[in-house]
């Protein structure tokens, strides 16, 4: 399964949050966590889906402002092992 990271240009609040976590995910996807940046008004949420565009049906099914959202591997410390899961290099940004 891919990873990607969606980067918003809101520092989403928890009220707001709540509400999104409790809406039904298509098979497949999971949305593993949310960090914001109040003071610089930025979110970064971490997801897990089968392609790009799985997480772009949801960000516009709920009206969701996005900047970018890129796909990513991660780095685990503890191991000192990347992911192999392949990376596209494209960037998909709001029209």
């Amino acid at each position: 399964m891919a990873r990607f990271i969606a980067v918003h240009p809101v520092a989403f609040t928890e009220d707001q949050l709540k509400p999104l976590a409790l809406e039904p995910l298509p098979e497949g996807v999971v949305w593993h966590s949310t960090h914001t940046a109040a003071a610089d008004a930025k979110s970064f949420c971490h997801w897990e889906a089968p392609h790009r565009q799985a997480i772009l049906d949801i960000l516009a099914r709920y009206s969701i402002p996005y900047e970018a959202v890129f796909e990513v591997r991660r780095f685990d410390p503890a191991t000192g092992v990347m992911e192999a899961a392949p990376v596209t290099e494209e960037i998909l940004q709001p029209a």
